[in-house]
């Protein structure tokens, strides 16, 4: 196919022209991205059998083809895993190509969309950075310009930079810089096409980390720049003074060189690194306990000892571990990795997690802190020496009514404290339910979590929910609708039935079916099961679990002052149970 008859406009006239002009060479994916001149495909390469990037040139009339045939040599001369490797280049008549490694992952600019970056990839960032420029600038190699939509960031979250065109090799053949938004991450003595020195690369670094740490970006005039600390209290001091350094206006005043710049970060936060190596996501029907395990004393390096698995749910495994920098027992949920592929749902967890670990009660199982590496991600907080509510069912039948009303009341506590800072837990069922095995207390665990495996445009938006376990959710989460306070003292409601009963209220069957008799009306009877439940609590929690929202308790505090009138006054008789 002629080139000249393929528009940059016209997908399937590109396809046919790569597969036309490369078939013996590649199987052509998809079309990534097209400008007037240049065509991105994901290709799989038939001799190495990889995915790789191809980059075709069409234009071989262009001033550009010379431009697009340099940036080649160049990024094929360098070698560094921080710089995007050439793996084979050519031309087919008047085609241009190159095929070069494809980054699975996202670019800077894409993950600061959504907030800015955890501080740990800020870290390992300004690492990679620094040991990208150390590297090309020993090369006598300039970038001069990196901009968050040309630095990838793979699935263990290091950095690959990407585009080279405008490096110092390539400016007696390079086009004009047309780009107003990359002002803000090059250095002032190059915007006007400046060859620049090694200094201008420490400000464009400076620059990226800035964007990274912040998640906004930097002012075009260095004199302008606001203090990262200003805009994100949480910022290292180390972080906020290299970056400040980085970016002054005088060259002079700069870090002399990247080593320089990676040595003042090492001299706060140490240069120890842990291997980043990403294992392949476990498939849903291929993962088992000692696939886990082996994977996770791998990733948890020195900080962790792994003592033994303490149970298992739709989101992950949950182990006793011992932390060895603060040396206490602490239980670890690792998440399944077929969650945590999305980026997205990494920062929503992320989030979320931050939210939950500001809850402070007696009741409720505190986070201590979020990790991940190798892949993983895991959140640690604190051991509860006990079983949860759905083993102890399954162990031992339905609980006595006393503990059942204790479990309600602490439960309402919780969620009481937790709803008063805009928390709903949306995943209330017996798993989250632990009784301590020392007090018999009810501590309730992953407030909040539920949600970040919920993309925010999903049934209805981010106010809403099909998140949760369908056997205690409630109606209106089950149809993706709006989710609020109540929606959790349904679930709670649910639970303690299942605590009376030994099953759910409403069971098997797909989630349509569970709505459907959810809607009809009153929880199915007990009474024939156990003749000992008084009927006042029954009503208590068949109001809880009414299927309008509307009709159930306004709030956990008129459901516990409902259920203290229900049982006779204050509950002084719960601490003289544990007495």
């Amino acid at each position: 196919m002629p080139i000249g008859s393929a528009s940059p406009a016209d997908p399937a006239a590109l396809f046919t022209l790569a597969e036309g002009s490369l078939r013996d060479l590649f199987d052509v994916e998809r079309l990534v991205a097209t400008s007037d001149e240049r065509v991105l495909f994901v290709a799989r390469d038939q001799v190495l059998k990889r995915r790789v990037a191809l980059r075709l040139h069409l234009r071989p009339d262009s001033t550009s083809r010379r431009w697009f045939e340099r940036e080649t040599e160049l990024l094929a001369a360098l070698d560094h895993p921080t710089i995007r490797a050439v793996y084979a280049a050519g031309v087919r008549g008047d085609l241009a190509w190159r095929a070069s490694k494809w980054i699975d992952g996202e670019s800077l600019h894409d993950a600061v969309a959504r907030g800015e970056r955890p501080i740990p990839t800020v870290v390992q960032l300004a690492r990679d950075l620094t040991a990208a420029l150390e590297y090309a600038h020993a090369e006598r190699v300039v970038l001069r310009r990196i901009l968050p939509t040309t630095l990838m960031l793979d699935r263990a979250n290091r950095a690959v930079i990407t585009d080279l065109r405008f490096a110092n090799p390539c400016l007696d053949v390079a086009g004009q810089e047309d780009d107003p938004s990359s002002e803000p991450f090059l250095a002032p003595e190059t915007r006007a096409g400046g060859p620049g020195e090694p200094a201008a690369d420490i400000y464009t670094a400076g620059a990226l980390l800035y964007y990274a740490a912040t998640g906004q970006t930097p002012a075009v005039d260095p004199s302008a720049i606001r203090k990262p600390r200003e805009l994100r209290p949480a910022c290292p001091q180390v972080i906020e003074r290299i970056i400040l350094r980085a970016m002054r206006r005088n060259p002079a005043e700069r870090y002399y060189t990247a080593a320089e710049m990676g040595d003042d970060l090492a001299s706060d936060l140490g240069d120890f690194e842990v291997p980043q190596a990403v294992a392949p996501p476990l498939g849903a029907g291929t993962e088992d306990s000692r696939s886990w395990e082996k994977r996770l004393r791998r990733a948890l390096g020195d900080e962790y000892e792994l003592l033994n698995e303490l149970g298992a749910g739709g989101f992950g495994r949950v182990y006793r571990v011992r932390d060895l920098r603060l040396e206490r027992e602490v239980a670890l949920k690792i998440l399944h990795p077929f969650l945590t592929a999305d980026p997205a749902v990494v920062d929503r967890f992320r989030r979320e997690a931050q939210l939950a670990a500001r809850l402070d009660h007696q009741n409720i199982v505190q986070i201590f802190d979020i990790g991940g590496r190798a892949g993983l991600q895991w959140y640690t907080m604190e051991y509860v020496p006990g079983k949860s509510l759905a083993q102890i069912v399954q162990n031992t039948g339905p609980l006595p009514v006393d503990r059942v009303i204790r479990l309600l009341v602490e439960s309402l506590a919780a969620l009481q404290h937790a709803h008063a800072q805009g928390l709903v837990h949306r995943d209330l069922k017996p798993e989250n339910v632990l009784i301590d095995g020392v007090d018999g207390g009810v501590r309730i665990a992953d407030f909040g979590l539920a949600l970040a495996f919920q993309g925010p445009d999903r049934f209805g938006g981010a106010s809403a929910s099909r998140a949760g376990t369908p056997e205690f959710a409630a109606p209106e989460q089950l149809l993706g609708e709006p989710v609020d306070a109540r929606t959790d003292l349904y679930s709670l409601s649910a639970v303690a039935y299942f605590a009376l009963s030994g099953y759910p209220p409403f069971s098997g069957g797909s989630v349509e079916s569970i709505v459907a008799r959810q809607t009809v009306g009153e929880l199915p009877d007990i009474s024939e099961q156990r003749d000992d439940v008084p009927e006042r609590i029954l009503a208590m929690i068949a109001k809880g679990a009414a299927p309008r929202p509307a009709d159930r308790f306004a709030s956990a505090e008129e459901y516990a002052q409902a259920l203290k009138r229900a049982t006779g006054g204050p509950f002084s008789w719960l601490r003289e149970m544990v007495e």
